[in-house]
């Protein structure tokens, strides 16, 4: 939990400086290189970035950040430190040979819960490029953003909505938090839609998708996405989680979770 918490604020320290010395001066303080990425700045324009993110294989594609936003610390965490970079894991040789079989039958499936801006999608899109990728996100501000930077790529489909263990109605409680923070829960008069995995599961094997890997980072709300229905997790060979225990000490909420994957 230290530890963790200790990697956010040193995270947040330096991507807030850089929400600023990028788009005025056109550079930013880089704490180490990214491994299969490199990246410019295009132009800013309305409080508005873009940069060109160039993967070392030569696929390019462009994202537009906030300026002054937690949009910089997201970018950090997916296109420098490359959280989401399999490689180092011992058993990535075999999820790179079950990636390879699952091509020669269909679509890999990736479901991307939450996709804030759209910069892990199409970091996952851009690893895994014969791979369907669904992102869902709960905020419209963000979704639009979402939208936008991953409306130049056909395999990357966006939901606005929030993950749910049921076919229900969401509410954000904390609207004044960070842009990469929101929080959902239920709520009879929430406006945003809850889906579930298995309704994305369902749609886009239909499709003749097959699963791959589903991505989680709802800030504390797995425990409501683990509270039922969680048949889909047999489904797929990856889940890739961030639980929240150090976010909020003593409430286990990732206890559901825990309780799902044994």
């Amino acid at each position: 939990m230290i530890a963790e918490t200790h990697r956010a604020a040193r995270r947040k320290t330096a991507s807030l400086p850089n929400g600023d010395l990028m788009p005025r001066l056109g550079f930013k303080v880089v704490r180490s290189r990214p491994n299969n990425f490199r990246y410019t700045k295009l132009a800013s324009q309305l409080g508005m970035t873009t940069r060109s993110i160039t993967r070392v294989s030569g696929d390019e594609f462009k994202g537009r950040l906030r300026e002054s936003s937690s949009d910089w610390m997201t970018f950090d965490q997916i296109f420098l430190d490359e959280d989401y970079d399999l490689r180092p894991l011992s058993r990535y040789g075999e999820l790179a040979a079950l990636y390879q079989r699952l091509c020669r039958e269909g679509p890999p499936l990736i479901v991307d819960l939450v996709g804030n801006i759209g910069l892990s999608p199409l970091y996952f899109f851009a690893m895994w490029p014969e791979a369907w990728v669904v992102t869902v996100e709960p905020d419209k501000q963000n979704f639009t953003l979402l939208a936008e930077n991953v409306g130049q790529r056909k395999q990357i489909d966006t939901i606005l909505a929030g993950a749910a263990s049921r076919a229900t109605r969401l509410k954000i409680i904390d609207p004044k938090v960070d842009k990469n923070a929101f929080r959902t829960e239920t709520s009879s008069v929430g406006l945003i839609p809850g889906i579930t995995v298995t309704e994305i599961l369902t749609n886009y094997c239909a499709k003749g998708c097959i699963p791959f890997a589903v991505k989680i980072d709802i800030e504390g709300a797995e425990a409501e996405l683990f509270s039922d229905g969680t048949d889909w997790m047999n489904e797929f060979p990856l889940i890739i989680i961030e639980l929240h225990d150090w976010l909020f000490p003593g409430k286990r909420t990732s206890t559901n979770f825990l309780r799902a994957v044994s």
